[in-house]
């Protein structure tokens, strides 16, 4: 806040700034000043000497350069004609506000009001300053300083004895009143009165870092102050491209700015899928050009630094001309499906690149206080019906939910489900290794269940007749038959007949000829069976409603060993083969009854065929 005192002397007047410690606001992009009989009043030649307290800035240390930072930032403001210098005095002199030297140093706390962390006084003389001493305290509430350069959040919003006050952001900002700018807000405003973020803000961090670098610079409005109060002269400079994304924002206190913030409907920083997130930001053109069709990305990541690799939640395009400043709120639809977790909202100005600036690290913004994505009850997706034949293995199809990053992991189970019927928990995939056949539809009822909940979908499974499997018939040799004697075949048998019957129909698909099957009971008869050298396949279908099915065995047909043909086997019959193979009986009946392997001859091919049935008679 600025306080005017009454004490004067002639053209004399004594001004005090002081930097707060604490306070809130919203907009209005302003700057403050001094004038004198309607004069600004500035530093004749835009220059001002600072004169360095040894004691508390000794060359190469922290503080002093900090200090010599902090005159830089004012320095460095493009398109605005001042300059600070500094000088070191070789010891300490006594403070006086009248004595023409700008003397720079800390005092003793107990010297300042309470909550004061720097004050600068004020003398001019007519429009023109001649006298700005500055006094840091040397403890601030007790806790003292921070000289990181790039202070976090957590350095800033709770100042500790670990912590401190940032004396880089305090030095900047009674920096600002030694040039002669003033605050804004004064700080005393009616409550809901708008203000915007700037250096000059008069509560602590005043403007605070921009970007997630946390870097210090001056504010637009404080660069509108210095350039109002300082116009540049000569010929224009290079033209500077500098668009910012500020960490700091304002609040309801006037002059004290807060973090940037998104805001849910939650109580805590929490949000469901597809909720909306409120988003405050400030952006700002802290260079000598506008800047057109400036798209800016909203980001949610994993970790603390935002990239344009994060997941986009969406963008903006703007218009950001010179000398301009937007504080703003953006309502950001979620995503619908998103894994549930802690993360880090998080804001790019012109994060594709698009436009060259002259310094590109101060674009993106993360917000300090993490964002915690909750989790969804399962909504299991639609199951259609199915229709599944009984007697063949069942997979059921893979359950889905309507958000499965959210909601996973998921655990599958099955309520009162048929029997032999099992789940995978962790696919949710049904196994049936023997669905039984029903006339009525089986109501199958699935449940998920995550951390947030659990669900159950029904779906219906239809179980009819399978497609007749038969039960494998094994091979079969015959022989040692009299001639004429019928082959008649085993009854095949289903392999599930509750699910397969009723057959409605035997057919033989292969046989040899004059081979027959009984249609109601798929046995197969051959009258007159015949040797051959390769056995006879035989192929037996049966059919029902839903299909078919075929099974196949091999018949292996020897022949007869009552080769002379007086239907009993004695040594007759093995003279006779004897006398077949040696050439000297000829009888065609008794070459052809001979041919014990059905090849056409008689040879030595069939002599075990004979005496495996010549030996096996009774």
């Amino acid at each position: 806040m600025t306080k005017s005192l009454a004490r004067k002397s002639g053209l004399v007047l004594l001004v005090i700034a002081v930097a707060w410690l604490a306070g809130n606001g919203n907009k209005v992009s302003a700057f403050s000043f001094f004038q004198f009989a309607g004069v600004n009043v500035t530093w004749p030649t835009g220059q001002s000497i600072r004169e360095l307290s040894p004691v508390t800035f000794p060359e190469g240390t922290d503080p002093d350069t900090h200090i010599l930072a902090a005159m830089g930032l004012w320095n460095l403001v493009p398109a605005a004609n001042f300059e600070y210098f500094f000088n070191r005095p070789a010891q300490e002199f006594p403070l006086d506000h009248f004595d023409g030297f700008n003397d720079t140093l800390a005092v003793p706390a107990a010297l300042l009001d309470p909550g004061v962390l720097g004050i600068t006084t004020l003398v001019n003389i007519g429009p023109e300053w001649v006298d700005m001493d500055i006094e840091f305290s040397d403890l601030p509430e007790g806790v003292g300083y921070t000289f990181d350069a790039n202070p976090g959040c957590e350095i800033i919003t709770e100042p500790t004895p670990d912590n401190g006050f940032s004396f880089l952001l305090i030095a900047a900002h009674e920096l600002g009143h030694a040039l002669g700018l003033g605050h804004d807000p004064i700080g005393d405003e009616s409550p809901g009165s708008s203000w915007f973020i700037q250096t000059m803000n008069p509560r602590y961090p005043n403007g605070g870092p921009v970007g997630q670098e946390n870097i210090i610079e001056l504010h637009t409005d404080d660069r509108n102050g210095l350039r109002f109060l300082y116009p540049p002269t000569g010929p224009s400079g290079p033209a500077v491209v500098d668009l910012a994304n500020a960490s700091y924002t304002s609040s309801d206190t006037i002059g004290k700015p807060v973090p940037v913030w998104f805001d849910t409907s939650n109580i805590l920083p929490e949000i469901l899928p597809g909720e909306q997130l409120t988003v405050r930001s400030v952006i700002e053109n802290f260079g000598t050009t506008s800047e057109v069709f400036v798209r800016q990305g909203y980001y949610l990541s994993t970790d603390e630094t935002i990239e344009t690799t994060d997941l986009l939640l969406g963008d903006l395009q703007w218009d950001i001309a010179f000398e301009d400043a937007l504080e703003f709120e953006v309502i950001i639809d979620m995503p619908e499906d998103l894994a549930t977790g802690t993360y880090f909202v998080g804001t790019i100005l012109d994060d594709l690149d698009e436009i060259a600036e002259d310094f590109e690290d101060n674009n993106a913004v993360v917000y300090c206080e993490t964002l915690t994505v909750l989790q969804h009850a399962p909504e299991i997706d639609a199951i259609s019906q199915e229709i599944v034949p009984c007697g063949q293995p069942y997979a059921g199809p893979t359950p889905t939910v309507s958000r499965p990053l959210n909601m996973a992991p998921l655990t599958w189970s099955l309520d009162s489900p048929p029997s032999g019927m099992t789940i995978d928990p962790g696919s949710g995939v049904i196994s049936w290794p023997n669905p039984i056949q029903s006339p009525f539809l089986y109501q199958i009822i699935i449940r998920a269940t995550n951390d947030a909940g659990s669900v159950t979908q029904n779906f219906f499974l239809g179980v009819t007749s399978g497609a007749p499997a038969i039960v494998p018939i094994s091979d079969e040799t015959i022989g040692c038959v009299s001639s004429g004697t019928p082959y008649i075949g085993p009854t095949p048998q289903i392999t599930d007949p509750g699910c397969m019957e009723p057959i409605i129909n035997w057919s033989l698909d292969t046989g040899p000829p004059g081979m027959t099957i009984n249609f109601g009971t798929g046995v197969v008869t051959w009258p007159n069976p015949v040797a051959s050298p390769t056995p006879h396949m035989v192929t037996v279908r049966a059919t029902n409603a839903v299909g078919n099915g075929t099974e196949t065995w091999l018949l292996q047909v020897t022949g007869d060993a009552d080769v002379d043909g007086d239907t009993d086997l004695d040594l007759d019959d093995l003279d006779v083969f004897a006398n077949v193979l040696i050439g000297i009986d000829s009888d065609p009946n008794h070459v052809s009854a001979a041919d014990m392997d059905g090849s056409g001859l008689a040879d030595g091919d069939d002599i075990q065929s004979f005496l495996d049935c010549f030996l096996a008679a009774p």
